[in-house]
């Protein structure tokens, strides 16, 4: 079963619940929290992709075509 967007960004929210409090150490947590804000970025990026794919389908594109723009081959993009 593939987690969903809300569950993937719910996870560390719910461990974090789960600790136990004596167990924390205070810690730099700058560069996790860093990878935290690509990520959101990375979703945002692969929800606009996926958009732009549909329209480009929508306005009868072939998946060669799409292919080459996303720099895969037709039956990559036709995964897609």
């Amino acid at each position: 079963m593939s987690k969903t967007r809300a569950d993937r960004l719910r996870a560390p929210q719910e461990w974090a619940d789960r600790v136990d409090k004596a167990d924390l150490k205070l810690a730099d947590t700058e560069a996790l929290w860093s990878i935290t804000e690509l990520v959101e970025q990375r979703y945002d990026l692969e929800d606009e992709l996926a958009n732009a794919v549909h329209s480009a389908r929508r306005a009868h594109r072939s998946c060669l075509e799409i292919g080459v723009m996303l720099g895969v081959s037709k039956q990559t993009a036709q995964r897609k």
